[in-house]
């Protein structure tokens, strides 16, 4: 399941659609979206098997615990819209309690997520904190960072910005 049916919404679809999942966008009006409404999209859910959040700003709380409630055990939700469309506090019981098997966030209600937020421990989120890019000059600086860490590495220095995977991040 798909929310949203924008540039990204659809560019999610059709990744899915090659690994042959069967995947509904859900929008209000978009014609290209198969669920056009809160009702139908949880009729939808207990047969979802992953959900993938891309609802803009305007769409606060969509996302609601009635709606994680009704995913089965074991699904996955992930959100790469908006934070503010989930409810936080109902996503992290979930996971606490083992309903859903994991979530993906690029993004979260707060940016940057706060030190000691439940999400940072939770072995079954993965965060990628809202850094799919955009910036100008990002390849620039990518590849700059890239060979500054090979310069370290062949030094035999610490590297600049590791991807500490325990921690999170």
């Amino acid at each position: 399941m798909v929310l949203g049916a924008g540039a990204i919404a659809q560019a999610v679809q059709q990744q899915l659609s090659g690994f042959g999942c069967q995947v509904q966008l859900l929008a209000r009006t978009a014609p290209q979206a198969q669920l056009h409404s809160r009702e139908e999209l949880a009729a939808a859910l207990p047969q979802t098997d992953i959900v993938v959040n891309c609802l803009p700003g305007s769409a606060v709380g969509f996302f609601s615990a009635d709606l994680l409630a009704a995913l089965p055990p074991g699904s996955l939700y992930a959100s790469v819209g908006r934070g503010t469309t989930t409810d936080e506090p109902a996503l992290v019981a979930a996971l606490q309690a083992g309903r859903l098997g994991g979530a993906v966030l690029d993004v979260t209600a707060a940016e940057p997520l706060p030190p000691g937020h439940p999400l940072w421990t939770l072995p079954n989120v993965l965060l990628t904190q809202h850094t799919g890019g955009g910036q100008p000059h990002e390849a620039e600086g990518k590849v700059a960072q890239l060979l500054r860490n090979l310069q370290l590495l062949q030094a035999g220095q610490p590297l600049e910005n590791q991807v500490e995977l325990g921690k999170g991040y």
